[in-house]
């Protein structure tokens, strides 16, 4: 029988990359245990991000939130654990 995985999503957000603290972000999580199973680096659409959002749509600050996270390149990562 094979082990079920738990996937996680974590994002480096647009000042993230900008600072150039991309190596030491994920330094940190694999210390945390986290095991990276995919990596991309993408400059997601309004239309991604919006989707998303989705459930903060009716926040004051999505509209901001989601200009933001357009503003440049994220690393988009997913990491599992057993």
């Amino acid at each position: 029988m094979a082990s079920i995985a738990e996937r996680t999503f974590i994002a480096i957000k647009p000042d993230g990359v900008q600072r150039g603290l991309v190596g030491e972000i994920i330094k940190r999580f694999e210390q945390k245990g986290f095991k990276l199973v995919a990596m991309k680096l993408i400059h997601a659409s309004e239309d991604l991000l919006r989707e998303h959002y989705i459930d903060l749509k009716d926040r004051p600050f999505y509209e901001g939130l989601v200009q933001y996270m357009h503003s440049g390149p994220v690393v988009a990562m997913v990491s599992a654990s057993k």
